[in-house]
């Protein structure tokens, strides 16, 4: 893994601060343009273009770059050919969809979260022939769910807290279906955990639960898919090892779990979890959050603004590297895209491609162990 960088050192001395950010300038445009979805993962990231090509970069010891090896990039390289629509990266394995719904994977494959039936690891994209077509999907630590265009869910690899949702815990090297429904609009998983929201915008979450990370009012785990009855309606949905965030239809933003990096954005001046749902500053024209792969820090967008929230090292892109227990803004959009890796985090405005944080995710072309690579402002990504 590219663990590089003062950040890593200790969080002991950082400053923190409750209230917004004055917006940095925005980067000078340049002239690659195109991106359409970016994906930030605890070590890597990958992107997609307007003209369905798909690019990773960023560490690779597992082959979760998908470019035929295990040598680190750091530049976007593309993988495969094009006819690419979406793309989701976990710890150290990733997975994507083709336009026509066909289901890729490769990376690290240890506990059968490639899904292809074994524990190979895998360097470049790899489908089971004959799969049914997927909606999407969702990569975390040593598992993956996805939703088919059935609207059924599906979960695959480690089962050791129940994060499968199949009411055990027993390891899954192909997809297991997630009950017999075939109502589900979205999915987010998290290290052992997993939420997932109903056609109906009801939310339901499973897997391990000690920070109150399922968000309903216990600490108790659950194998099996579990909602909170007469909890309003959610849009979206978003998890990260050990915390949630959601933004319900009224537009309000909302987040549960562990606070011990600040990461719910609530404001509260000592770390202390919520075992259900509070509410984020007083914004109700919430459209975008994602919440970090690590759970650290988060991020969302409002009223066309970027702002982020929680570890400010190795950098939340606000201009320096103190911690923020709300919201602070990063800069005005309009923003498409959203991503929150494990220390670095990446978005699209105006079809360019900005990422923040650890500089040796971000594809800058610097291979030194200082911390110069370490962007407390958004940089542009080229390829």
């Amino acid at each position: 893994m590219l663990m590089r960088g003062s950040w890593r050192r200790g969080f002991a001395a950082l400053a923190v601060t409750t209230g917004l950010a004055v917006a940095p300038s925005a980067p000078a445009a340049a002239a690659v343009t195109g991106w359409t979805q970016v994906s930030a993962g605890s070590w890597h990231t990958c992107a997609v273009r307007s003209d369905a090509t798909l690019w990773c970069w960023g560490a690779n010891d597992s082959g979760q770059l998908g470019v035929g090896d295990t040598a680190a990039r750091q530049v976007p390289t593309q993988v495969g050919g094009a006819a690419w629509a979406s793309v989701d990266t976990g710890l150290d394995h990733t997975c994507a969809l083709k336009t026509d719904g066909i289901r890729y994977c490769w990376g690290r494959n240890t506990d059968g979260q490639l899904g292809l039936g074994d524990t190979t690891n895998r360097d470049a994209p790899r489908r089971i022939i004959g799969e049914a077509a997927w909606l999407s999907v969702s990569a975390t630590t040593y598992a993956t769910c996805g939703i088919r265009t059935d609207a059924t869910l599906w979960c695959w690899g480690r089962n050791t807290d129940g994060q499968l949702g199949i009411g055990d815990t027993t390891g899954r090297t192909r997809p297991a279906q997630v009950g017999t429904q075939a109502n589900w609009a979205m999915v987010s998983t998290a290290e052992n955990m997993a939420c997932a929201l109903k056609t109906d915008g009801t939310r339901y979450c499973w897997g391990a639960n000690n920070t109150g990370q399922l968000g309903i009012g216990d600490r108790t785990g659950r194998t099996a898919p579990r909602r909170v009855v007469g909890e309003p309606a959610w849009r979206t949905i978003t998890n990260g090892y050990p915390t949630g965030c959601g933004i319900r239809i009224d537009g309000t933003l909302w987040c549960w779990g562990d606070n011990s990096w600040f990461q719910l954005g609530t404001g509260d001046a000592a770390a202390t979890d919520r075992l259900t749902p509070v509410m984020v500053s007083s914004r109700t024209s919430w459209t975008r959050v994602a919440m970090a792969t690590g759970g650290r820090h988060a991020c969302g967008q409002a009223a066309g603004v970027r702002y982020c929230w929680g570890l400010g090292a190795p950098g939340l892109g606000v201009g320096d590297l103190a911690t923020r227990t709300t919201p602070s803004a990063v800069f005005d959009g309009p923003w498409t895209g959203l991503s929150a890796g494990f220390s670095h985090t990446c978005g699209i405005r105006n079809t360019h491609l900005y990422c923040w944080g650890a500089g040796a995710m971000l594809g800058l072309v610097d291979d030194d162990d200082d911390d110069d690579d370490d962007a407390v402002t958004p940089v542009l990504i080229a390829a």
